[in-house]
């Protein structure tokens, strides 16, 4: 059997219910951060690319993996730095 609460108590209890999360909002925030990340997917994969089509030359090779490399991490810093909070 539960404890009768005070009214006072009920009162507390309702102010520190958490606001009600709009999906819409969070999902369309999402939507925005991965289209706008869409080009630089597509540079990765073009990067990519390029690195295996030099692979039998040396030089190029390494030159094209470096690239990579440094294009991929920018990119993990950018999508990191995104942030999804439940609002």
């Amino acid at each position: 059997m539960r404890k009768p609460v005070s009214k006072k108590t009920a009162k507390t209890r309702a102010k520190q219910k958490p606001a009600k999360i709009d999906r819409g909002v969070i999902d369309a925030k999402r939507a925005k951060a991965y289209h706008d990340m869409e080009p630089h997917v597509c540079d990765l994969a073009h990067a990519a690319t390029i690195a295996m089509e030099v692979s039998d030359q040396p030089e190029l090779f390494l030159f094209a993996v470096t690239q990579l490399e440094e294009m991929t991490q920018r990119f993990r810093a950018h999508y990191y730095a995104e942030e999804f909070k439940s609002e």
